[in-house]
């Protein structure tokens, strides 16, 4: 390919459309001499190669379409400059092909995305350099190797959607946003790498994303340099935090961070920030940190082994409430403030530490914090170590060695800066919740003349009561509303920080006698000076068993109320109806929530307003019809106090989103920017995405075929027209909704009854598959758990667990076997199980429409398990009982394996099944299928050992033999 040479081709596109030899090798070279080739572009599924003969540089394709380059094949660039110069465009795009990029330049214009890898397609860049624009890994994979990419004015490298990229030995310099951006499920390993300038994140780890990170230095970063959060993971080993604007670290809302011999130097404000999440730090050096070297807030779990904290500004370490920190051989030196402080509330454990040179206190704790200290070394300090300032008794603590009690300053959070008027700002930009909004400013404005008369030195006025009830259906901004009247009463003095500290009945309510006052007590610890949100609290006052302790977590939080009434602003949240009820299972309760707040249904323009909102955030946007569509549908929805609200609009959003990729995908060219961001008509599912609905089904042939799956399974005639009855009711309500008429919501929940060996488990997965082919869910996979899987064996494990188990079977079907046994004590003094159906009976409200849970186990052992949370029960369609099998119906199970491995059963077997079937009928109804299982593989060796015999004894078997199982095979 040549610009100047005779009988070369100009374009690649020319080289490309010539046909190669039949039995030549497979795919092009093309050579390209010096040169630069305007109006390049092409979309090709081919395999080639493309090399500038010159080397790398000296040749440019030049392109202002959509993609220059658009590749599904297999196809290698050698030493090529390609740019493009539409302002969307892109350099480079490869889907489903596999590329080698060796020493190429990619150029784009600013903000675009210069190299786009999607749909599975794998890029390998060796030698590269991407200028101005971004690279993009989106559902795909590959490796980048010494490839620098910079100035972008966003994010400079994106791996989203499960991409599985190696980026190695590369430079990322000057972004305008992250400089790498792991999100969406995606799990790189980055190494070697050398980040810099970025104006955010040099690394941020996100939405489930799963990082590797080694040998890897970030510099001058302009926000935090590292974070890990909204669920995300990351390992560093061997890395280098230097001269970030913020902080260094920070790990946060559910993320989780393992850091090995990481080094921190000269962040701008905190070395090491983890707070609403967990991290574990071995061998790491934190120096010279503008604030704290380690600052762990409220949800904050964080682990430090050995390292160093030197030369803070402020504190070296500081715990504030609701934060755990342990520290075990870690030497603290040179702070400027205290070596160490805890605040009230917070968890503490030093082990072999050594804290010196410190400016104040080298420990420095609250009365009210837990701290153990075991073998610490804390001397050379500028005052004794405190353990119990500005309080009447002692810290919870374990101490040895080095810790004195003696006056020091309190110890208090940081500020958030923010004050009432800007808080309360942010509460009117809520949509909808007027009523609500009108009673915080009541309460405000109370507080706020209060203050002003304490500053006149008038008398305060009345006792304004702060205690409130938050009444009103799921998904309407309780928890919101309640974290910003939480910093609303800090911001006006009336509560110190405003922290929020959300528990349920499990973080209260304790199996052993005395257990629940302590647990109680430690949650209203946690939240001294903040506020105690306590979601569904009118499951305290439901007793689930004979000995149940939720009454005396109610008259335990009542004192506490009483005693500490200036300390802590609780606020029970829950249905309006149970609400009422609550109040009433304590004499003193009503008098201490003097006010109830009460939150209604959002309306359907507040409701297609959340959509929009949620789409703006999220960079989509919604057509006209679409948003005529979205309003309609909220229109005619029903509105009970169980309607999901603001997450039944985030679900609609979702769904949208969903099918507008599919739709996408689909299309014959790559889409612009606009139809990336717009959402049609025909995206809107509104009662599909992971939610159960009406819909059509989506493959009645498939429906058919499942059926017949059913159908042929042997016995269990009452579960088969269980199951008809349930789909009868899918098809009756899709037919009144389709006429216009009122729909029950569908509740697919179920309980199996009945012994093992009855194919609830082949039947459960059967179910799934039905209700996705109906339409009903969005995959109908079978996620199968035990007691194992969902409890743990510490306190806060067995939600983490069940939890994620839930996860996953999102859009399909939970199956819990033995589900009982969650219900029984597991052998130890601390068992989790009713944990475990705590959460599970809060998941299943709070994605009702998103999973089919399925409990089964033995029937009398299932009615105890139902009556073990009082909202269980109400939460299962129906019980489907599970009859042992008959021997009719156990031959017929015999019958079919031995069809499936090639056997055959002549009559006279059968009749010797049939006979063995019924003498043993004990047994076969303690085991069922399961026995029959056993039986068949038993008369499978006893065939192969009487044939072999036949052979050894030298008589040649027949095809009849091989095959034929007779009756002593099978007898016992």
């Amino acid at each position: 390919m040549s610009q100047t040479a005779p009988r070369a081709f100009r374009t690649v596109l020319d080289a490309l459309q010539v046909p190669t030899p039949p039995y030549g090798p497979s795919g092009t070279h093309i050579l390209i001499e010096p040169g630069q080739y305007p109006n390049t572009g092409f979309r090709s599924s081919g395999n080639f190669t493309l090399t500038a003969v010159g080397g790398p540089g000296t040749v440019t394709l030049d392109g202002d379409t959509d993609a220059t380059i658009e590749l599904t094949g297999h196809v290698t660039l050698q030493g090529l400059i390609i740019r493009n110069w539409s302002g969307e465009g892109s350099a480079l795009e490869v889907a489903e092909g596999s590329v080698l990029a060796e020493r190429c330049e990619f150029v784009s214009r600013p903000g675009s995305v210069a190299v786009r890898v999607w749909n599975g397609g794998r890029l390998a860049m060796h030698g590269c350099r991407v200028q101005d624009g971004a690279v993009l890994y989106s559902a795909a994979s590959g490796v980048m190797d010494g490839t620098d990419v910079s100035g972008t004015p966003g994010n400079a490298i994106a791996l989203r959607s499960g991409s599985s990229v190696t980026v190695r030995s590369c430079r990322v310099e000057d972004a305008g946003g992250h400089g790498i951006w792991v999100t969406e499920g995606a799990k790189p390993l980055i190494e070697q790498c050398t980040i810099s300038r970025p104006a955010g994140a040099a690394v941020l780890v996100d939405q489930r994303g799963d990082a590797a990170v080694r040998n890897t230095a970030m510099h001058d970063t302009g926000g935090c340099a590292l974070v890990v959060r909204d669920r995300g993971r990351a390992r560093t080993d061997d890395c280098l935090v230097a001269d970030a604007e913020v902080d260094a670290v920070w790990v946060a809302e559910e993320g989780a961070l393992t850091a090995r011999r990481l080094r921190v130097e000269r962040p701008k404000r905190i070395g090491v920030v983890v707070e609403q999440g967990s991290g574990r730090f071995e061998d790491c050096e934190v120096v010279a940190a503008a604030k704290f070297g380690a600052f762990i807030g409220a949800g904050g779990r964080a682990e430090f082994v050995r390292g160093r904290i030197e030369e803070a500004a402020a504190d070296g370490v500081t715990v504030l409430a609701g934060g755990s920190g342990t520290f075990e051989a870690v030497t603290v030196t040179g702070s400027a403030e205290f070596g160490v402080s805890a605040d009230p509330g917070a968890e503490l454990t030093m082990l072999g530490c050594t804290i010196v040179e410190s400016g104040h206190q080298g420990i420095a704790a609250a009365a009210e914090a837990r701290v153990r200290l075991e073998d610490v070394t804390s001397e050379r300090n500028g005052a004794p170590d405190v353990l119990a300032f500005e309080a009447p008794g002692k810290a919870t603590a374990t101490v040895a060695d080095g810790a004195a009690e003696a006056p020091a300053p309190r110890v208090t959070a940081p500020a958030t800066g923010a004050s009432a008027d800007d808080l309360l700002a942010d509460l009117d930009a809520m949509i909808g919740l007027a009523p609500v909004k009108g009673e915080i400013r009541k309460l405000t404005n109370l507080q706020k003349v209060a203050a002003q008369r304490r500053r006149a030195g008038l008398p305060p006025g009345p006792s304004i009561g702060r205690h409130m009830v938050f009444a009103g259906p799921p998904g309407t901004g309780k928890t919101t509303v309640a974290r910003l009247y939480g910093r609303i009463l800090a911001a006006l003095g009336v509560v110190e920080k405003g922290q929020v500290v959300e528990v349920g009945r499990a973080d209260l309510v304790s199996e052993n006698v005395g257990g629940t006052a302590l647990k109680t007590t430690e949650a209203f610890d946690r939240a001294r000076g903040g506020v105690l949100f306590i979601d569904e609290a009118y499951a305290l006052s439901r007793a689930t068993t004979g000995t149940d302790f939720g009454r005396e977590a109610i008259d335990t939080l009542v004192k506490l109320m009483e005693d500490h009434s200036s300390e802590v602003v609780v606020i029970a949240a829950g249905y309006s109806a149970e609400m009422r009820e609550f109040l009433t299972a304590n004499t003193g309760l009503a008098s201490r929530f003097s006010r109830t707040v009460h939150f209604e249904n959002y309306g359907p323009a507040e409701l297609v307003e959340i959509v929009e909102h949620q789409a703006r955030t999220d960079g989509y946007r919604l057509s006209a019809d679409a948003r005529a569509a979205v309003l309609a549908y909220f229109t005619q929805v029903k509105r009970d106090a169980s309607f999901g609200n603001g997450r039944a609009a985030r679900r609609v959003f979702e769904a949208a989103v969903e099918r507008q990729a599919q739709r996408l995908a689909e299309l014959p060219d790559l889409p612009s920017g606009d139809e990336l961001t717009l959402l049609l008509p025909e995206d809107l599912d509104v009662e599909t995405g992971l939610a159960a609905r009406f819909g059509e089904a989506r493959d009645p042939g498939q429906v058919q075929v499942i059926l017949d799956r059913l159908q042929a399974m042997a016995g269990l005639a009452d579960v088969k027209r269980e199951i008809g009855d349930l789909l009868d009711l899918l098809a009756s309500a899709r037919r009144r909704r389709d006429a216009g008429l009122d729909t029950e919501p569908f509740t697919g929940h179920l309980v199996f009854a009945g012994p093992p060996g009855t194919g609830k488990t082949t039947v459960a997965r059967i179910y799934g598959e039905l209700l996705a082919a109906l339409g009903v869910l969005a995959q109908g996979q079978l996620v199968e758990a035990a007691r194992v899987d969902l409890v743990g064996r510490y306190v806060g494990e067995t939600a983490q667990k069940t939890a994620a188990v839930f996860e996953r079977a999102r859009g399909g079907v939970l199956f819990v076997d033995e589900a009982y046994s969650l219900a029984r004590p597991g052998g130890t003094g601390h068992d989790f199980g009713r944990e475990a159906i705590d959460t599970l009976v809060k998941l299943m409200e709070d994605h009702r429409d998103e999973v089919i849970v399925i409990v089964a186990g033995y029937t009398a052992e299932m009615d105890g398990f139902l009556s073990a949370n009082p909202g269980l029960a109400s939460r299962f369609a129906r019980t489907l009982a599970f009859e042992p099998y008959d021997a009719d119906a156990l031959l017929s199970i015999f019958l079919g394996k031995a069809e499936g491995a090639d056997y055959l059963v002549p009559a006279e077997t059968r009749h010797s099944l049939l006979a063995h079937f019924r003498t043993h009928g004990d047994r076969y109804r303690q085991g069922n299928g399961r026995e029959a299982d056993k039986l068949f593989r038993a008369a499978v060796t006893a065939h192969a050992r009487r044939t072999e015999q036949r052979a050894n004894a030298g008589e040649t078997l027949t095809k009849d033999d091989l095959i034929t199982l007779l009756p002593e095979d099978v007898a016992s």
